[in-house]
């Protein structure tokens, strides 16, 4: 502050500049005396100004009387401070599964609330199971500011996410299992359904899995083998070199998926792995690897995610809708890396799906055909009470067509729900397409949004690229992240 200071000894005003400043969220307080100040004020007017600023509470009278007697100008002195609250902790979630393989429970609060990517959470339950359990926010301890206010933070509560298969406990501090099942973290809830168990691994002595629901794999899918489901699919070990599709569901992998160069793992929602090696991924929705992505070609309707202290994509070609967010990408070693989102089909996946259509025209065609015959042969046979022996054996070959031409049209179906680029189930239209470097990314990192594109000439650290118009942008990833 800045204005005449009234001494109570004198009806007439003077001049003496003295400035009382509220710091450090008002638990201390300085006075400032300007270098022109002259005369230096007096006792009495600076104590005038501190309680016309209405500090009240630590006021050190010592150091008023040093500020007067040592006449300290052009520098600020602290002459009161408060006492600071002490903030109340903010509730954590414990993830309590994998204790009977040896496996301690794991702190998922950073996961919980999007600090970190959600990495893979499952896990086989009995009824009335403990999942996971709240570690309560604390209120914290009050603390008083320079002008005899009380404050205190209160730490942030995280609701328990529970979805359905799921109940609270009496005291809302645990999830527990409703039902017996496999537990999951699944859109931003735990929830537990009844799944196909499959023990050990799927491998030569068990051969392909096929479900109409979800599966759970306690251990691997090993090279050469399929797995393929309508719902989620769970695995406790890893993917080698083998197919793994859901066409409708979640493929959570526990490790990782170590590709072999020949693993395809495609998902009509999400794609969630500890690592992706050597391996072509697909999902209509995010791919998120809790560690890292090697020497991959990896396509997700909208995300590619990988964030942790590993989080790095190196080698190969990752394709996002919407955004790639990670921490490192590329090597040292200049590794060919590319990133691109917003992308255009090549022209080889326009030209396959052109053949795919072409191919479905011509099963529904012949499969009508056949059906239609094989009906008037059957009304023919119920009516006559029987068929000439060459009809009965033309309706038997047309039976077995008929079966032959529903697992091709059920197969070209399947192809169909293959194909990632038909975006995410959610509406992300108004998303700004971006890559987002959280640490380093290095030289000979390709970089492409649409039909912009650049190529990293040289080492930069938490970046941003993302498009404004027909321009493609790069910043500071807080300040690009601000005005995305």
């Amino acid at each position: 502050m800045n204005e005449p200071i009234k001494d109570s000894k004198s009806a007439e005003m003077v001049t003496r500049p003295i400035e009382v400043k509220i710091l450090n969220d008002g638990y201390q307080a300085a006075l400032f005396v300007p270098k022109e100040a002259n005369p230096f004020p007096s006792m009495k007017q600076i104590y005038l100004a501190i309680e016309h600023a209405k500090v009240t509470y630590g006021i050190d009278d010592q150091a008023v009387d040093s500020l007067v007697k040592k006449q300290i100008k052009g520098k600020l002195l602290v002459f009161a401070k408060g006492k600071p609250p002490v903030d109340g902790g903010g509730a954590r979630l414990i993830w309590n599964l994998g204790s009977e393989d040896g496996v301690p429970p794991a702190d998922i609060t950073d996961q919980a609330t999007g600090a970190t990517s959600i990495t893979a959470l499952f896990g086989r339950v009995s009824k009335g199971q403990q999942i996971l359990s709240k570690m309560p926010s604390t209120e914290g301890v009050e603390g008083i500011t320079v002008f005899g206010e009380s404050k205190a933070k209160a730490g942030v509560d995280i609701p328990i996410p529970a979805g359905e298969g799921t109940y609270l406990s009496s005291d809302e501090l645990t999830l527990l299992a409703s039902s017996r099942g496999i537990a999951s973290w699944s859109g931003g809830k735990v929830t537990v359904s009844d799944v196909k168990h499959i023990n050990g691994s799927v491998d030569s002595q068990r051969g392909d899995i096929k479900v109409e629901g979800s599966v759970f794999i306690e251990k691997d899918v090993r090279a050469g083998f399929r797995v393929e489901a309508v719902g989620d699919i769970y695995i406790g070990g890893n993917v080698e070199g083998a197919d793994v599709y859901s066409r409708s569901g979640n493929v959570v992998v526990r490790n990782g998926i170590i590709g072999q160069n020949r693993a395809r793992v495609l998902s009509g929602r999400n794609i969630v792995a500890g690592f992706i090696q050597d391996a072509t991924i697909g999902a209509k929705q995010d791919v998120k690897a809790s560690r890292y992505i090697i020497n991959s070609a990896v396509t997700a309707g909208r995300h590619i995610i990988a964030l942790s202290r590993e989080g790095l994509i190196r080698g190969g070609t990752c394709f996002a809708g919407k955004k790639i967010e990670i921490r490192v990408g590329g090597s040292d070693g200049r590794i060919p890396t590319e990133l691109k989102v917003g992308f255009t089909p090549p022209e080889s996946a326009l030209k396959a799906r052109s053949d795919l259509r072409a191919d479905q025209r011509h099963n529904r065609m012949e499969l009508a055909y056949v059906q239609k015959r094989a009906q008037f042969l059957t009304l023919l046979k119920e009516h006559a009470g029987g068929l000439a022996e060459d009809k009965e054996a033309q309706l038997q070959e047309l039976r077995k067509k008929e079966k032959a031409l529903l697992e091709q049209h059920y197969h070209l179906n399947s192809k169909e729900s293959e194909g990632t680029d038909g975006g995410a189930e959610t509406d992300v239209k108004t998303e700004v397409e971006s890559i987002r470097i959280h640490d380093t990314v290095f030289p000979e990192v390709s970089l492409a949004i649409g039909n912009l594109g650049t190529t990293v000439s040289k080492e930069r650290k938490k970046v941003m690229w993302f498009r404004v118009g027909e321009t493609m942008k790069m910043g500071p990833l807080n300040s690009a992240t601000r005005k995305a």
